[in-house]
């Protein structure tokens, strides 16, 4: 089955251009001493642009429809978001129970990542919101889709959840791992309820709970890799 070329071209930048732009940039990140506020913002304004541009070329043909933009009714939307939101947590306990028996640790850059104080943590709300949209939009609502026409929903939920997972090369293996599997569980969610709404909504919020109130309680703890 043959895509459209500006499918091809958006395939290419999502699934190979940007994965690997973010290993190169994981690496160098962990040379330089970070500024959380202004690492924030502009990561923000890259997601949302990630977001638009999927919405751009998915939604050009089927309107909003395309990218799994579907309403549900608010009792289904907020039990696949409570669902989904659990479903996140208990991957990220599963994965901190892993790391502490294989002696692996979270990278010290995640650590510094994580916002500290109120300013920050407003700031990172706005970026959780941010990945929440652009993200979904782009991963679960734009690639599954158009993979699904190739080589089928299951194969598309997969290559997309482990691009995903390189995505974020920043934490180490054990987050690319941790990420790749909870792409995998919105991606599921998406597929299940069809609608992005609750894999967006949980996302946003996993982000902000995991990155703010959550965070050392289910990272793997630094002495587990001492």
């Amino acid at each position: 089955m043959n895509i459209p070329l500006t499918d091809a071209a958006a395939l290419a930048v999502l699934l190979v251009f940007l994965p690997v732009l973010s290993v190169v940039q994981a690496r160098m990140l962990r040379r330089i001493e970070v500024e959380r506020t202004g690492a924030y913002v502009s990561s923000a304004l890259s997601l949302l642009a990630l977001g638009g541009g999927a919405w751009v070329v998915g939604s050009r043909h089927g309107g909003a429809p395309a990218l799994g933009l579907v309403p549900l009714p608010w009792r289904v939307f907020a039990a696949w978001t409570l669902g989904l939101v659990v479903g996140g947590l208990v991957v990220t306990v599963a994965f901190r129970v892993a790391g502490r028996g294989l002696g692996l640790g979270e990278s010290r850059l995640l650590r510094d990542l994580l916002p500290r104080t109120g300013k920050e943590r407003a700031v990172f709300a706005g970026l959780s919101v941010a990945a929440g949209v652009g993200e979904e939009l782009a991963y679960r609502g734009y690639v599954i889709p158009v993979l699904a026409g190739l080589v089928g929903s299951p194969v598309a939920a997969a290559l997309s959840s482990v691009v995903f997972g390189v995505l974020h090369a920043y934490p180490g293996p054990l987050g690319v791992g941790r990420t790749a599997i909870l792409g995998g569980v919105l991606a599921w969610g998406f597929l299940a309820s069809g609608s992005l709404w609750p894999p967006m909504a949980a996302h946003a919020f996993l982000d902000v709970l995991l990155g703010m109130a959550l965070a050392e309680r289910m990272m793997v703890p630094e002495e587990a890799h001492d």
